[in-house]
């Protein structure tokens, strides 16, 4: 599409695995995100990475991977931190044949998603700063690893983003069905984001579908401001049904025609 940045699919837009989804992907997006989410319910074997990697080759592709969900890097049990950091780590050495250009990682406010908020903000910092310190001493590049951006306040976790050097993944998906200020929160990070996750809210509050459901005048003003700052990152439509896949590439398309005109 001739833009500084690069756009992007899930490997699970259609029913199927990760190499089947690669190779229908291949030509229409640049970067694939390879979704790890659980990874006791399956990975890749050696034979599909090395398949993985030709269709690299072969496509220009650059691949993101998304690790677990059911981790708890910020848990106030030491157990399910430690947890967390092997399977993170887990995650990041199965992929590793891939050279990702990123990797996204959630830090939950407890042990899952829409926790209660920490009664000492502090010591969350530290138990997050601690589990994330310990993944980077696997040997991972502080900039490749990319906190994202969940259902609560990013500024809990950005002095730990500052302080390790970490890149930042921003979901509008996320930051729109909750109602909170993408644009103030994408400008202020997108000197360090690396990935873009985008996605509508279906009238049932149903987040991860097709863009179509996200307002039109902001999805203007997310393209005009990434053209405008040369954004060299990925911009993934993250959603998991081609149907979803197919409106929201023409959503893109059809903006940035609006913004060439």
């Amino acid at each position: 599409m001739n833009v500084p940045f690069r756009i992007g699919a899930t490997s699970f837009i259609y029913p199927s695995g990760w190499l089947p989804n690669v190779e229908r992907l291949a030509g229409r997006v640049d970067d694939i995100e390879i979704l790890l989410f659980e990874l006791e319910c399956g990975v890749p074997g050696e034979a599909e990475l090395r398949a993985l990697v030709e269709w690299q080759r072969r496509a220009e592709l650059t691949y993101t991977v998304h690790t677990p969900l059911n981790v708890s890097l910020a848990s106030d049990r030491e157990s399910q931190r430690q947890r967390a950091i092997e399977l993170v780590c887990r995650a990041i050495e199965l992929a590793w044949p891939l050279r990702p250009h990123a990797y996204i990682v959630h830090v939950y406010l407890g042990d899952c998603e829409h926790d209660r908020e920490p009664s000492d903000l502090s010591a969350w910092r530290r138990r997050a700063a601690g589990s994330l310190q310990a993944i980077l001493d696997s040997g991972i590049s502080s900039a490749d690893v990319c906190v994202e951006t969940l259902d609560y306040d990013f500024s809990y976790v950005e002095p730990v983003v500052d302080d390790l050097g970490l890149s930042v993944a921003i979901d509008l998906g996320h930051l729109h069905r909750d109602e909170r200020p993408e644009q103030e929160l994408l400008l202020r990070n997108l000197h360090r984001t690396r990935v873009i996750q985008w996605h509508g809210v279906d009238p049932s509050g149903r987040d991860h579908r097709s863009l179509k459901y996200y307002p039109r005048e902001r999805a203007r003003w997310v393209i005009d401001t990434l053209l405008g700052a040369s954004y060299r990152g990925v911009l993934t439509l993250e959603v998991f049904r081609e149907v979803d896949f197919e409106e929201s590439l023409a959503v893109v398309r059809s903006l940035l025609v609006e913004e060439r005109s």
